[in-house]
This record gives C-alpha cells, sequence and structure tokens, in this order.
C-alpha cells in the first residue's frame, strides 16, 4: 500500500470482502495508514523500535546496537 498505491484495486478489496466487513476493511486500512505514519515519523526522530527480534523490550541504546547506527524507515526502503 506505502510503497505501490496503485497495486490496490477492486480484485484487492474483493478478496478482502471474503474475509471481512466493510467495517473491518475501512479499520484495516486505518490502522496501516496510521502505522505507515507512525514509522516514517519515527524515522525522522532516529526512533528505534522497542523491542529485539527475541521479543525483549529494550531501550533505545541497546536498540540501536541490535538494528545498526540508524534505523531503516519506509523511505529507505525505496532508496
Amino acid at each position: 500500500m506505502a510503497t505501490d498505491p496503485d497495486a490496490i484495486d477492486a480484485a484487492f478489496y474483493a478478496r478482502l470482502r471474503g474475509h471481512y466487513s466493510e467495517e473491518e476493511i475501512v479499520e484495516l486500512g486505518a490502522f496501516i495508514g496510521f502505522n505507515i505514519g507512525y514509522h516514517t515519523f519515527f524515522g525522522t526522530l532516529k526512533f528505534y523500535p522497542m523491542f529485539a527480534p527475541d521479543g525483549r523490550l529494550v531501550s533505545q541504546e541497546e536498540s540501536e546496537r541490535i538494528y545498526g547506527a540508524a534505523p531503516v524507515s519506509l523511505a529507505a526502503a525505496d532508496a
């Protein structure tokens, strides 16, 4: 959705309707949109994930050691 919104077509929504109600599709879309926004914003703050790959809650310092000197944002994935 974030990297190729044109790929979301009527057939995509038809497949979703096989599993979700209209209300659930709207809620799912809002959740995805908010999360894309959060991650983009956090990337500008160099905010690191709060959890290690094994699920442990970690400090920003430990997260930086785990994930590297600069967190990868959604925008950086396109570069």
